[in-house]
């Protein structure tokens, strides 16, 4: 009897802590609450979120303030992010190259981008501070970004192009904004070999995602911009960055790129073009033949096994502001209630 007393009077207690606090045991907030999506958040967590928020911001949609806290809480101590914190209160760790772990520059620059578009400017700062310091040199001699930098790190188009577009984007006073895009031209090849860029500069072949990862951290402006009135693609010919539009151009004839050099659909990077195209005012043509082509695969990618991707829709969202596209009504689906509702409490 004493027992059961004590194991009653335990949970009354729990009770009172809960509601002292102004929750219900019921209405508690969970690990992740703030979290946007119902994908597993391991490897992609902070990327999506950032995408997801970028993504209703540029549709004049606030996004939640749990969802704000959520990003900015996985920041580290020294400004970066990794892609995913399972605890906040466990430390990041150094970025490791060698085994491909710690904190990461991709994540880091969505995120900056992200907390700089709803105010969080001295977080945004920190971790735009940490990309300058996450350099590594090319064999050409160019220095760019790794995505885990670090001792044996190489610089990849990828990661400095986002790492380009989150320096630009929050804005930072450094020599290596200048040397970052000198990299990124590097890895734009000359028309007699398409005009697209690589992936490092040491490979020899062209590579859709860091062409499309390249052109929007040179051209694209985040968050997504008000539809433009659109011109043609460009001609490949001496603008290193008009020629890397081209290319995608011509990538775009079915409406999605390839993952080129490798099999399947790249639905990111396609809306990736589609807002660089639309900063640039060109590619009427192609940026139609994409915006149908996410409208008809948003199940498909965004929704996919009954999951909610965030950041797909975070993508889609931002293509809808570019292209002038009702984001409630994007490939018959509500991009904003959808994401929206797929918050963890």
């Amino acid at each position: 009897m004493k027992k059961m007393y004590k194991s009653i009077l335990a949970a009354v207690l729990s009770i009172v802590v809960f509601l002292g606090l102004g929750l219900s045991p019921a209405h508690a907030a969970g690990p992740d609450a703030g979290l946007y999506g119902t994908t597993d958040p391991t490897y992609t967590g902070v990327d999506h979120q950032a995408l997801a928020i970028l993504g209703l911001d540029s549709v004049g949609v606030s996004p939640n303030k749990a969802a704000v806290k959520w990003l900015a809480d996985q920041q580290c101590l020294d400004g970066s992010f990794k892609s995913y914190r399972v605890s906040i209160r466990t430390a990041c760790g150094p970025s490791d190259a060698v085994n491909s772990s710690g904190p990461n520059t991709n994540s880091t620059a969505l995120a900056a981008l992200a907390l700089n578009a709803t105010g969080n400017t001295a977080q945004a700062k920190r971790a735009v501070k940490w990309l300058t310091k996450a350099t590594a040199v090319a064999p050409n001699g160019k220095t760019g970004i790794a995505y885990y930098p670090g001792s044996g790190a190489l610089p990849d188009t990828n990661s400095s192009g986002l790492a380009y577009a989150a320096m630009t984007g929050v804005g930072v006073k450094s020599p290596v904004v200048k040397q970052i895009r000198a990299y990124l031209l590097s890895a734009i090849t000359p028309c007699a070999q398409s005009g697209g860029a690589k992936y490092q500069v040491s490979e020899s072949g062209v590579n859709n995602s860091a062409s499309a990862q390249a052109l929007f951290g040179l051209a694209a402006l985040t968050p997504a911009e008000p539809a433009n009135k659109l011109g043609s693609s460009p001609k490949c010919a001496k603008n290193k960055v008009k020629n890397l539009a081209s290319y995608l151009s011509g990538q775009l004839t079915t409406g999605v790129l390839s993952s080129f050099p490798y099999d399947g659909d790249d639905f990111g990077n396609t809306a990736a073009t589609v807002i660089s195209f639309n900063t640039m005012k060109i590619g009427k043509k192609p940026v139609g033949k994409a915006t149908t082509a996410l409208k008809n695969n948003v199940k498909t990618w965004a929704l996919k096994d009954g999951k909610t991707n965030a950041g797909a829709l975070g993508w889609l969202l931002m293509v809808a502001q570019a292209t002038d596209s009702n984001p409630k009504k994007f490939g018959g689906v509500n991009l904003i209630s959808t994401l929206t509702k797929s918050m963890k409490k």
